[in-house]
């Protein structure tokens, strides 16, 4: 048997996660940014956005092995 090697451009690869939950969440930030919410909160809607794409990301990779 040989081994498939996954595309660089996958999302099998940890920096191509944390890309994608990155502009995820400057999307979202920048959505809230013509709202009158405070920076502090436009940052931790950023980070959570993030955050919950990173986790939904891999764990749907993760399902599909």
């Amino acid at each position: 048997m040989t081994q498939q090697h996954e595309s660089r451009w996958s999302l099998a690869h940890t920096g191509n996660r944390v890309l994608l939950a990155v502009a995820a969440g400057v999307l979202i930030a920048c959505l809230c940014g013509g709202s009158d919410l405070p920076v502090a909160v436009q940052i931790v809607i950023l980070l959570a956005v993030g955050g919950v794409t990173y986790a939904l990301v891999t764990l749907l990779h993760r399902s599909r092995r």
